[in-house]
């Protein structure tokens, strides 16, 4: 199976060919039928996976479960399958038409002038849609805006559990329970974690998406490069600090110009993305125990050291010259055309991406390679950061809970594009099927899951500029969980890029004890403000290491020590 789709999650700056990937390939979908059409989302059998699962949404609003007797799974299924659709969402009146506002942030986060999903929905589905895609910073201030202004969206799809959190305590939303009853297939993956995750105060403050990238993101070195220096695949910060000052100053790439570097953060001067995986060298990246004490980053000088690491690859100039404030995407002209010597991601995006960047290069995808799990201390076994968190929450607002039929409407939309229900593949693949029947088509594996196909070179032809916006309902619901590709001399990258994504999962990892927390949200979310100013002034050199001890306790001060107390009594433990 093959998922260019994930293309179009990543790349805006091959905006077209993503496109097309996202409409061309995909991963297994036990739904959308092999008639090449897509229209048959029904298991085969009418298998009734999801409903079982929740205790049974199906057969009409009488028949759904009350919230307290909703039953939650403990795992994710092994091969998901598609509820029976017919009867899952018989509660539904399609007679009456509702309009309902959906705000997220999304890969592109520009309008669509023709956006085809969304007309396909409305029409699907007897809605009219209001669709606000931002960036993740500017869907936080414009969310809280528009609750606080009394002109709440609907449902907005969070990527931070504290938005919600302090949004329910204002009383803004719906309790997730009261919506959950009328969507099956999503309790198939609601386990007893998340729900637990989600759940403040015993109220369940939204739902918990799947991920996009279920632990498949890791450093990737460019090992061409590795072996033109002369140097092993490196194992300690001293040897990544060793490689970047080469990949920096030793003219990698061959060109004659010092042009090339060693990472950048692209992350829009919101944070330090990728290169945040750099503090798993140090410590714990979150909230932990030790010694049957709550421990946290800013606590034991794994922050310290990684900032003092941060600072010392800026002073050496070994980072690309806007490494703070570029943008993922066009961070990619440094990636992709032979500028960088680490990037962290997943390892099927980097080997595809840059083999359509090099004009289908086969050699091209060899450049890159998993870097084993870093320490700081030599010999000491390195750790990736924890796993198994969410993808964010979708939030419904108390507002939209006030019309019975209208949120049974936002529950049968919201449920029936989640994996691998059947209009799945619309907004997860750039239209699917539905959209392009004539370039696409699902097919059905041995094992009874599915892949999406597509003739890129004709769905090239179909595909204008001015489309790309329509990518951003792939962040509604997309999925790589139970996502594989086909092996074939045409796709070159997809089997070197599973088993980079393999690996990558196998590496050990740190406990999660984030899923085991519900820290106090608005606090949270000062702490974030708070830290994201004072870090990258350390790294700057605007604040002195000299003042570390003062801004661990300004930390506290601001919030720190309330979360301390509150995860050291959640989780049993002293506090230090």
């Amino acid at each position: 199976m093959f998922r260019k789709t994930t293309v179009l999650a990543i790349s805006l700056m091959l905006v077209l060919s993503l496109l097309l990937a996202a409409c061309s390939s995909g991963g297994k979908n036990a739904n959308s039928g092999g008639n090449g059409t897509g229209n048959q989302a029904e298991t085969e059998s009418g298998d009734k996976q999801g409903g079982n699962a929740s205790g049974g949404a199906e057969g009409g609003a009488e028949d759904a479960v009350k919230p307290e007797d909703l039953v939650f799974p403990e795992k994710f299924p092994d091969v998901p399958k598609a509820v029976d659709y017919d009867k899952s969402y018989a509660y539904d009146d399609m007679s009456k038409n509702y309009t309902i506002d959906i705000m997220l942030s999304g890969f592109i986060n520009q309008p669509a002038t023709k956006d085809m999903i969304k007309e396909f929905y409305e029409k699907t589905f007897n809605v009219t849609l209001k669709f606000t895609n931002l960036s993740g910073e500017d869907l936080v201030n414009k969310t809280n805006v528009r609750f606080a202004s009394g002109d709440a969206p609907d449902v907005v799809l969070l990527g931070d559990k504290a938005i919600a959190q302090a949004l329910f305590k204002q009383g803004q939303l719906l309790d997730a329970t009261e919506i959950l009853p009328y969507m099956p297939q999503m309790m198939t993956y609601v386990t007893q974690e998340y729900k637990n995750w989600s759940t403040d105060n015993g109220n369940m403050v939204g739902i918990p998406r799947l991920p996009v990238f279920p632990d498949v993101w890791g450093n990737f070195i460019r090992q061409d490069w590795l072996k033109k220096l002369g140097m092993e695949m490196p194992k300690t910060a001293d040897e990544v600090f060793a490689y970047a000052k080469a990949v920096t100053e030793q003219d990698p790439d061959g060109n004659g110009k010092p042009d090339t570097y060693f990472m950048g953060a692209a992350g829009a001067g919101q944070g330090f993305g990728m290169m945040a995986g750099l503090m798993d060298m140090f410590g714990h990246r979150s909230w932990n125990v030790k010694d049957d004490k709550i421990n946290h980053p800013m606590l034991d000088g794994t922050m310290k050291s990684y900032l003092e690491f941060m600072k010392k690859l800026n002073d050496n100039k070994l980072l690309a010259p806007d490494w703070y404030t570029i943008q993922w995407e066009q961070f990619k002209a440094y990636t992709l055309q032979n500028k960088i010597g680490m990037v962290n991601y997943p390892g099927w995006n980097l080997l595809q991406e840059q083999y359509s960047a090099s004009q289908n290069d086969v050699k091209t995808i060899e450049n890159w390679a998993p870097v084993p799990p870093l320490s700081a201390v030599a010999g000491q076994e390195g750790l990736m950061p924890p796993g198994g968190s969410p993808g964010g929450i979708y939030v419904i607002s108390k507002k939209a809970g006030e019309d019975p039929g209208k949120l049974k409407r936002i529950a049968h939309f919201l449920d029936a594009v989640q994996y691998p229900n059947k209009y799945y593949w619309v907004g997860n693949q750039g239209g699917g099927s539905e959209v392009w029947p004539d370039y696409t088509k699902v097919v059905q594996n041995e094992d009874g899951t599915y892949f999406y196909e597509s003739d890129m070179a004709k769905l090239q032809n179909e595909m204008k500029p001015e489309l790309k916006g329509m990518m951003d309902w792939q962040s509604l619901g997309y999925t790589l969980i139970w996502e594989r590709h086909r092996y074939a001399p045409d796709v070159p990258y997809n089997e070197p890029g599973d088993k980079y994504q393999d690996i990558v999962r196998a590496y050990p990892r740190q406990t999660n004890y984030d899923m085991l927390l519900n820290l106090d949200g608005p606090t949270m979310n000062r702490l974030k403000d708070f830290t994201q100013k004072n870090e990258i002034a350390f790294v700057l050199g605007k604040r002195s290491f000299d003042d570390w001890d003062k801004y661990v306790d300004e930390w506290k001060k601001a919030g720190g020590q309330k979360l301390i107390e509150q995860a050291a009594e959640q989780l049993k433990v002293t506090a230090p």
